[in-house]
């Protein structure tokens, strides 16, 4: 084989090592938001733990610990039409183990039991580094309340 044909294979394995690297934090987090906004699944998979436990926390606190109906429950909705979701990025924190991204959330449904449907929300999500990749384990959900008065002054 020729020196060069040699060269080619190794740099053509490394631009391909290069490409399939894992994410850090930041792009793991934005890969899975991006995957939500764009309904991309296989995207949002890849950011899911690969172990059995991950919470999820609904905003009328339903709970589930469970990876697997994690998964089932959000292939249903990702199939589903006629819905949007527009986040903002309020904090994000990273350690050499844990990432957390909190976002505040507005969703829409064009059509709920006849009618549009709306909801601003706060999604707090934890992910953890699992060997040189980062994955989701927490994915929680709550309603924004509107405050009034004098409750919305900081103490």
């Amino acid at each position: 084989m020729s020196v060069k044909f040699l060269m080619f294979l190794f740099m053509a394995t490394v631009v391909t090592l290069a490409s399939v690297q894992a994410c850090d934090f930041e792009c793991t987090y934005k890969k899975h938001i991006s995957a939500i906004e764009k309904k991309d699944l296989a995207s949002f998979e890849s950011t899911i733990t690969p172990g059995k436990k991950l919470t999820f926390i609904l905003p009328d606190g339903t709970f589930f610990e469970d990876s697997a109906t994690y998964r089932k429950l959000l292939k249903g909705w990702f199939a589903e039409g006629g819905w949007s979701f527009t986040p903002e990025v309020l904090q994000v924190e990273e350690t050499s183990e844990m990432g957390t991204v909190l976002l505040k959330v507005f969703y829409h449904e064009d059509d709920r039991n006849g009618k549009p449907y709306d909801l601003e929300h706060y999604l707090y999500l934890v992910f953890k580094k699992q060997g040189d990749s980062w994955f989701l384990i927490h994915d929680q959900n709550t309603k924004v309340k509107a405050v009034t008065g004098d409750k919305a002054k900081a103490s």
